[in-house]
């Protein structure tokens, strides 16, 4: 009771509160959000970090069917599994004033998902959804997918770490070849490969909206990579791409490196730790000088070789755009951080540099120190 006390306090006259961590447990929940459904002031709930299982969420769910105010509601790092998960999917059919919901980490499977994704079909007004984290598979992938193709107002998607294979993939790609409005999809950490990245790269060719696309950490290899250049080539809308940690070489790092030189709007590419040697490290590098609007370029823990020399020479010749440079991990290493300082002496805007785990000696540290002394603004690591 003191607990349930205490939260009311924090949560009575305001409208944000923040009830991360403090403990919360089903019944001080139920509590809690019985005296929600007749607040008018509240419209920010943070309430992740708790130990609300699905008892909890359905007292949830039966508050969001009648309150009018609350815009987002953050459950993150809960356990209201697929149960929990209906129930607030059923409300959301409902709702007409929550626009942003966070259901990271929750266990919620495939038959959550499934019901979330029945309910995205009919709500007019989310725009936000964070589902990461969950185990919602290609069964509630799918499902989502369906609601992608007739929902006209969700514009951030989080499905990272979902044990979605390349048929949950496909789906997903099938659902943005339609869908006019969604801007970020975040697909990290899951388990499709080739196959499911080229569906998704067929569908980029003709998708209009999408911003930010995050596949790290999947196994899309050199074929996924030579699909999703394919689609850069002809893309015009695609700012963000994350291609961390996917198995991808020198033949994926040439197909990337052939859309950079006619691709004019992707401003941030992260190709970190994957198996790009010299060669792939080159294009790359040619590929940069004649690109003009990529600004942030991540290339850390790769085995870059002799191509760490045609990246420095890129580096040196494009002063007005680069802005932020990732070469941790490539064992620069003193004569290399020397070549780097030449290139970053001409170079005026870049403001972020990360240098670390490269065997840099004293020297080396202390030529690039040298290079961008009184440099204001910059962050260098090393």
């Amino acid at each position: 009771m003191e607990q349930l006390g205490r939260c009311l306090n924090l949560c009575e006259n305001l409208s944000q509160c923040d009830l991360t961590g403090v403990g919360l447990t089903d019944e001080p929940c139920r509590a809690l959000f019985s005296t929600l459904k007749f607040n008018v002031v509240l419209n920010e709930l943070n309430i992740s970090r708790n130990q609300i299982s699905p008892t909890g969420a359905a007292a949830i769910a039966d508050t969001l069917k009648g309150n009018g105010v609350l815009t987002s509601l953050n459950l993150q790092t809960n356990f209201i599994r697929d149960e929990g998960g209906a129930a607030i999917a059923e409300a959301l059919q409902g709702n007409a004033v929550l626009t942003d919901l966070n259901l990271f980490n929750n266990k919620i499977g495939p038959e959550g998902g499934v019901a979330i994704g029945k309910a995205l079909a009919v709500n007019g007004v989310l725009t936000e959804l964070r589902l990461g984290v969950n185990g919602l598979g290609d069964k509630g992938a799918k499902a989502l997918a369906s609601a992608l193709r007739v929902n006209a107002v969700l514009k951030n998607l989080n499905l990272a770490n979902n044990q979605i294979r390349d048929q949950g993939a496909a789906a997903i790609a099938e659902a943005l070849r339609g869908n006019g409005v969604l801007k970020t999809l975040d697909l990290r950490y899951n388990v499709f490969g080739s196959e499911g990245a080229a569906a998704i790269a067929e569908a980029l060719r003709g998708n209009a909206v999408l911003t930010e696309l995050v596949l790290g950490d999947n196994n899309i290899g050199d074929e996924g990579a030579k699909a999703i250049g394919g689609a850069l080539a002809v893309n015009g809308v695609l700012k963000t791409l994350n291609l961390y940690n996917n198995r991808i070489g020198n033949e994926g790092a040439k197909a990337l490196a052939s859309a950079l030189r006619v691709n004019a709007v992707l401003t941030t590419l992260n190709l970190g730790n994957n198996n790009i040697r010299a060669e792939g490290a080159a294009a790359i590098a040619e590929a940069l000088r004649g690109n003009a609007v990529l600004n942030n370029i991540n290339l850390r823990f790769n085995a870059l070789g002799e191509g760490k020399g045609a990246i420095r020479d890129a580096v040196s010749g494009r002063e007005g755009v680069l802005k932020t440079l990732y070469l941790n991990g490539n064992e620069i290493g003193d004569e290399g951080a020397k070549a780097l300082a030449s290139a970053l002496r001409v170079n005026a805007v870049l403001k972020n540099i990360d240098l670390r785990y490269n065997s840099l000696g004293d020297e080396g540290k202390g030529v690039i120190r040298d290079a961008v002394s009184g440099r204001e603004g910059l962050k260098l690591e090393m």
